[in-house]
C-alpha cells in the first residue's frame, strides 16, 4: 500500500513538471525546428514584410508572440508540413548560401553564450 502511494504522489509531482518542460523547454518553435529551418522561417518572415530590425523591443515581442501562437494553433500535419517545406528551403540553397546562413546561427549562438556567460 505504501508503494503505490509513493508512485502515485510521484506521478501527481512529475506530471506538472514534465507539462512545464513540454511546453517551455523545446515545446514550441525552438525545439521543433533545426537552426537552420528556423533560420528559414526567420527569413520567410522577413519575406513577407517583418522588418524585426526596424521594430522596438516591444513590437518585437508582440510580433513573436503572435507567431508562437499562430504556430501553437496549427495541428500537428500542418506544423510537420511547415517543417518539410523549411527544410526544402534550406536544401534548395546554394552551398554558399547554405554556408552564409550557418554562419549567421554560429554568430547568434556566439552571442547568445557571451551574454548567458556575462549575466551568470
Amino acid at each position: 500500500m505504501r508503494f503505490s502511494t509513493l508512485a502515485l504522489s510521484a506521478l501527481i509531482l512529475a506530471a506538472p513538471v514534465s507539462a512545464f518542460a513540454q511546453d517551455h523547454m523545446g515545446g514550441g518553435m525552438h525545439g521543433f525546428f533545426t537552426p537552420e529551418q528556423r533560420a528559414m522561417y526567420m527569413e520567410q518572415q522577413k519575406a513577407a514584410g517583418v522588418d524585426w530590425m526596424s521594430m522596438s523591443h516591444d513590437q518585437r515581442h508582440a510580433q513573436m508572440e503572435a507567431l508562437r501562437t499562430k504556430f501553437m494553433a496549427m495541428s500537428e500535419a500542418d506544423k510537420a508540413k511547415l517543417k518539410a517545406d523549411m527544410q526544402a528551403k534550406f536544401d534548395a540553397l546554394t552551398p554558399d548560401q547554405k554556408q552564409a546562413v550557418e554562419q549567421k546561427i554560429a554568430e547568434r549562438k556566439a552571442r547568445h553564450d557571451q551574454m548567458k556567460n556575462g549575466q551568470q
